[in-house]
């Protein structure tokens, strides 16, 4: 049985890597977890059953939140679970290094609604909730060094698109402040889980932990935060500085 009592965390892409980390860190946290997937249904599963383990309710919902309809009937499900959702953390968005020249028009376009369109879909849907209980946190998650206007030519559309979650993190933040939802942004620089890990880049000479954007999280999404809308945490050791 689920209550509007409990408080619940929605996490997407968090079947695996960054997003699995901070679900698991909200649910130690005392939050219950709506853990998304798109196609990682058996590893969705597991985080879910990790976060029973923890003695924190748990259930796993599909969606390609590239797709405005698949994301409407997404948050009708939440919506019908009747539960009290506090924290939102925008987790997804595909990247790909590569030559803006070599980009076909069909990559330029996937990562772009991965990022920046399905962020504006979620965080509206989110925010639509929230707004019914005149609370709510909204976190977005960044790269480091947005807001620079500067060549970013292996990875020109997910730059433009995050720079965009940039943009819309603010513009929310604003619109939302005096609704009771803040709405925040932390962005990684090279995570120990990255791809590509250009240490000798990294002013402090290490990779990002996990465990540091969870203290992030944590940080804006406490009730005490309710001052702090429309910011942008870098989480990258002094990279791109």
């Amino acid at each position: 049985m689920m209550s509007k009592t409990d408080k619940y965390a929605f996490v997407t892409g968090s079947s695996d890597g960054l997003g699995r980390a901070l679900a698991i860190c909200l649910a130690k946290a005392g939050y219950h977890l709506i853990i998304h997937y798109k196609e990682s249904e058996e590893e969705a599963l597991t985080v879910v059953k990790e976060i029973e383990a923890l003695d924190r309710k748990a259930f796993a919902l599909k969606g390609d939140l590239t797709d405005p309809h698949q994301v409407n009937k997404l948050f009708q499900k939440v919506e019908q679970l009747d539960i009290s959702l506090e924290v939102f953390v925008q987790n997804v968005g595909n990247y790909l290094k590569k030559n803006i020249l070599d980009l076909s028009f069909e990559e330029w376009t996937e990562i772009v609604n991965s990022n920046l369109n399905a962020t504006f879909y979620c965080n509206k849907r989110a925010a639509d909730i929230m707004m019914q209980k005149g609370y709510g946190r909204i976190v977005n998650i960044g790269f480091a060094s947005l807001g620079s206007l500067a060549a970013k030519p292996m990875i020109t559309p997910y730059y433009i698109a995050k720079t965009g979650v940039l943009i819309l993190t603010k513009s929310l933040g604003a619109e939302l402040a005096d609704k009771g939802i803040t709405v925040n942004m932390i962005s990684p620089g090279v995570l120990e889980t990255s791809i590509s890990k250009p240490v000798h880049e990294i002013p402090m000479g290490r990779l990002a932990r996990l465990e540091e954007m969870e203290r992030a999280l944590l940080f804006l999404v406490d009730s005490k935060s309710e001052y702090i809308t429309g910011v942008n945490l870098d989480i990258a050791g002094g990279w791109r500085l």
